[in-house]
């Protein structure tokens, strides 16, 4: 290929690499942000002796939702199982603090 056809493909995808790597570090950092907060409410909400549970599957929520597109995306069976494991503990915890709120568990 030569340069004048490398760019013309170039231009014609449109997409600029360092906006990709900038939205991609912006997305890492807000995460990371929701992950420090979330902990501090989790430690915050046990010192006090309430649930932290909704904090927790929303936390997991996001997880899953992030490892089943990744699935989608490249079929790995180690992400996979990863989702399918988070799932059920999400489901576990979501089960068990509704029990709990009605005083059954």
């Amino acid at each position: 290929m030569k340069k004048e056809e490398i760019l013309e493909k170039a231009r014609r995808e449109n997409k600029d690499e360092r906006e990709e790597q900038v939205t991609i570090r912006a997305n890492k950092i807000g995460w990371m942000s929701v992950s420090v907060v979330a902990i501090f409410l989790i430690v915050w909400r046990d010192i006090h002796n309430e649930s932290a549970s909704d904090i927790v599957m929303i936390i997991m929520v996001q997880f899953i939702a992030a490892s089943s597109y990744r699935y989608v995306k490249m079929p790995e069976k180690k992400v996979l199982l990863v989702c399918i494991i988070t799932g059920i503990i999400a489901f576990g915890l979501s089960f068990a603090s509704l029990l709990s709120q009605y005083g059954v568990f």
